[in-house]
């Protein structure tokens, strides 16, 4: 089952989270199929492909909890 979740990325204490998809098996910080976009949770800013995250979506990628609010605030879904 494909999952749509976040992947830390960036320095110590400076981390940037990086929106994939990966099968809900491998561990978080393992490959990654497709990357999605990104989000600065400091500057509280990203970038996201909205037309491939709809099209996971309407073929069964799940989304994690985490993902679904930071997506709900910037209204991708």
């Amino acid at each position: 089952m494909l999952v749509i979740r976040f992947q830390k990325i960036g320095k110590k204490n400076q981390k940037i989270l990086r929106l994939v998809l990966q099968d809900k098996r491998w561990k978080l910080q393992g490959k990654a199929i497709k990357v999605l976009g990104w989000w600065n949770p400091y500057l509280k800013e990203g970038n996201f492909n909205t037309d491939l995250i709809k099209f996971y979506l309407q073929n069964g990628a799940q989304l994690s909890e985490t993902a679904k609010s930071i997506l709900k605030k910037n209204k991708i879904i």
